[in-house]
């Protein structure tokens, strides 16, 4: 497995990609789980070489991200990496991809920037769209990987991607969840027994929305508010919102319809969660 910090070094070394096969790419903001084991694993079997990019110990508020991410020793994470048949690891200085005279953003248009987490956390939708454009320019994959639970993030990639013409095709990869439902993230080591008890409710107040649409419900007002009410049974966990929507657009449906997401975000503590399920073009529901 080879490591490379310098950007020169990763432009070069992304010139040769061609002779060697398809480029797998996975983006790590923190430290190694499950959910990231299987983003490399799926690279690993659908890509020749599988590139690792690592924003390792970046300012914080890092660049990319909804919240401020821990720092994390990378001596583990770099070996399970290696077994996992890494190629490259990717490990930018914030200091070389953001310069002191960097002025140049990719800004989604609204609603992408201004749905979900947007109004909860200003500039990091345009932060991530410009931290991720510059990583694929430097890396150059073929494939790039991202999980379904960052449902936002997705739908922004999905855009840049579209309209400035980035050769590079995605995939989402199903949510890794915990025994009781939560959704794998190294935010959840931050949260107190207590809390961690409570936060399997978000994935609960979804399924509870779509126990409401498989009732015959579909009215996104009614869908949001029984959301809300599962959620007001653990107290330890806030609503920050809830809504039904298009996976791409993330515009506001006031219906519900084959082919929507149902998204929500809540506060668990200092610890903000996000979630999604998503009742597919086909009927079936993704969760």
């Amino acid at each position: 497995m080879r490591t490379i910090d310098d950007l020169k070094e990763m432009t070069e070394t992304a010139r040769g990609w061609l002779a060697g096969g398809s480029v797998g790419f996975v983006c790590l903001m923190s430290p190694l789980h499950e959910g990231h084991r299987k983003l490399v694993q799926a690279a690993r079997e659908g890509c020749e070489i599988v590139v690792v990019c690592i924003l390792y110990n970046w300012p914080q508020p890092a660049a990319i991200g909804a919240v401020a991410q821990p720092r994390w020793d990378l001596t583990t994470d770099l070996q399970d990496l290696n077994n996992l048949g890494v190629d490259v690891i990717f490990l930018p200085r914030f200091a070389d991809l953001y310069p002191s005279d960097f002025a140049t953003y990719v800004t989604p248009m609204v609603p992408l920037a201004q749905r979900l987490e947007g109004p909860a956390i200003p500039n990091v939708i345009r932060d991530f769209a410009t931290t991720i454009t510059k990583l694929f320019e430097l890396v150059r994959p073929d494939i790039a990987y991202f999980g379904r639970k960052d449902a936002q993030q997705i739908a922004v990639i999905r855009r840049f991607v579209r309209d400035l013409n980035i050769d590079v095709s995605l995939r989402v990869i199903p949510t890794v969840r915990e025994a009781d439902g939560l959704a794998l993230s190294s935010r959840n080591r931050h949260l107190s027994p207590a809390e961690r008890q409570q936060a399997p409710a978000l994935y609960q107040a979804l399924l509870a929305g779509k126990a409401l649409i498989e009732g015959g419900e579909r009215r996104s007002t009614a869908i949001e508010q029984a959301i809300a009410a599962r959620l007001a049974a653990s107290p330890l966990v806030a609503l920050d919102c809830a809504a039904l929507c298009h996976p791409d657009a993330l515009t506001e449906l006031t219906d519900a319809a084959p082919g929507c997401l149902l998204a929500a975000a809540v506060q668990v503590g200092a610890v903000r969660l996000i979630d999604n399920i998503l009742w597919a073009e086909d009927g079936q529901w993704i969760l």
